[in-house]
């Protein structure tokens, strides 16, 4: 499918975030140096040179409260919303709705995970700039190298097969492609192609809208991988190598660990 590309609008960011968490519950909301978790998301994506707004996408009242508390542009997405991604288009719509505008304001959304208190800032901009240089691209996404065979082998590392073009064929839980080593154990053109997906998403307002009005695919049902449906609906993504995946805040053993990183 090939996404019209338009005069360039907004570039907005949306953080999805909501109290409730499997592994962690209120880690969004969890003290890190003095400050929650998702504070330091949002003043990290603030400091993205090519985000023209940053919203946070409240799921409750306790997440609205604190992102009113440390100054956000704060939108109500309360309920039950199936995603990350249409709770980040609901907000837009909602934001819009409040500010009387139209929704074609924006002509690219950014999802940026709440949990990502390291985020890079040009992490987000080379995101943008990807999807920006390929017209025909949909989405824009990040990669990492693999540099391991453990963090290969983990379904917890998304890995991402791309043409040489950085056009992504596919994601998955599985180790792909097939037959990798890493580039210490053996020299071989394999030790250059295993990649890990690093969870932000820049979408053309137009793609994000198809996201939101698709049903949930069957590869996307059986990896439990939402960036599946619109792959598998033919929508392009590109996505852009960047250094580092960074340490998103999963468990209380993360958080841990970034406090040891982390600056003030």
């Amino acid at each position: 499918m090939v996404m019209k590309i338009q005069n360039p609008k907004l570039t907005i960011g949306i953080i999805p975030a909501r109290f409730a968490s499997t592994r962690f519950p209120g880690k969004l909301l969890a003290d890190l140096r003095g400050k929650p978790v998702l504070q330091w998301t949002w003043e990290a994506a603030l400091k993205a040179k090519l985000l023209d707004r940053v919203v946070i996408a409240a799921g409750d009242k306790k997440i609205f409260d604190a992102a009113k508390g440390f100054g956000a542009e704060v939108v109500k997405v309360f309920g039950d919303v199936p995603s990350g991604s249409d709770r980040v288009w609901r907000a837009y719509q909602m934001r819009n709705a409040e500010c009387g505008m139209r929704n074609d304001e924006a002509d690219i959304i950014v999802n940026i995970q709440g949990d990502e208190p390291m985020l890079d800032p040009r992490t987000v901009d080379a995101v943008v700039r990807q999807l920006q240089k390929d017209p025909q691209a949909g989405v824009g996404t990040a990669v990492a190298r693999i540099k391991s065979k453990p963090e290969f082998e983990n379904p917890s590392v998304v890995k991402v097969v791309m043409t040489a073009d950085h056009r992504v064929l596919y994601f998955s839980r599985s180790p792909i492609p097939n037959g990798w080593t890493p580039k210490s154990e053996i020299r071989n053109p394999k030790s250059e192609m295993a990649f890990r997906h690093i969870g932000i998403y820049a979408y053309r307002r137009e793609a994000l809208e198809r996201f939101v009005k698709t049903p949930p695919s069957p590869l996307e049902l059986t990896e439990q991988l939402e960036q599946l449906r619109l792959l598998e609906a033919g929508t392009i993504y590109t996505a852009v190598e960047v250094k580092s995946a960074g340490i998103a805040v999963d468990t209380e053993g993360d958080l841990g660990r970034v406090r040891g990183l982390i600056k003030r």
